[in-house]
């Protein structure tokens, strides 16, 4: 990515917009995942300003909102949720805010919490496909779009009925209260990830600053306003 495209894509975003799940969505994630307080869930359209740089594979992803002590964002590169494999995502990322909560009730300091240091410390020693932590969140996206194939519901084309996904809520394999996380870390790992949470959650506020400033400068060129 050059230069001037990464300066496109950090301006692009760095306010991301706001969504509003539909009301057959919240349900959804309400039924699947009953323990969750869904009120400290925010959704936003686009990823974070970071993302392409640190984990460009990502097409959504759930983290805390890091000026806050205990809410979480679910973040989609595009939100439609009359696909199947849209709602999928949702699904997904709903497993991991389930597990964030899991950890001293999701609370922490900016990016500092439970959830984020073994979640990063499993990534360490396993990597992104194979941590311990997205394998339950695949295997309930990919459980979620077989219940949509019986229904002749795809992942894409044609849009999906919001009644077959109130149905596919009541599936009870598909209900989780918690995800047992049972590999160890390992202290080092442990220690490491500690570390680089602690860094993110001293740094990103100036980071932030230094983006907010290069995204005035950019939109004051007419090239990208």
């Amino acid at each position: 990515m050059s230069s001037l495209n990464w300066l496109k894509n950090l301006s692009d975003n760095f306010f991301l917009r706001k969504h509003q799940p539909s009301d057959v969505t919240v349900q959804l994630l309400k039924d699947l995942y009953p323990g969750v307080d869904w009120s400290r869930v925010d959704f936003y359209e686009g990823l974070p300003y970071f993302t392409p740089l640190v984990a460009p594979y990502v097409t959504a992803q759930a983290l805390p909102d890091f000026y806050s002590l205990g809410r979480y964002r679910i973040y989609l590169k595009k939100f439609d949720e009359t696909r199947a494999q849209c709602i999928a995502d949702i699904v997904h990322e709903g497993m991991h805010v389930m597990q964030a909560m899991q950890y001293m009730k999701g609370y922490g300091f900016g990016f500092l919490r439970g959830f984020l240091v073994r979640y990063i410390a499993l990534f360490f020693k396993h990597g992104y496909r194979n941590n311990p932590f997205e394998i339950p969140a695949y295997e309930q996206e990919f459980n979620f779009l077989s219940y949509c194939h019986k229904f002749h519901q795809h992942g894409i084309l044609p849009g999906i009925d919001p009644f077959i996904v109130q149905v596919i809520g009541k599936e009870p394999s598909l209900v989780f209260y918690k995800s047992e996380i049972s590999q160890p870390a390992g202290f080092i790992p442990l220690f490491a990830s500690f570390l680089l949470c602690l860094l993110i959650a001293l740094l990103k506020p100036l980071a932030d600053l230094l983006v907010f400033i290069f995204w005035l400068l950019i939109r004051s060129v007419s090239g990208f306003r």
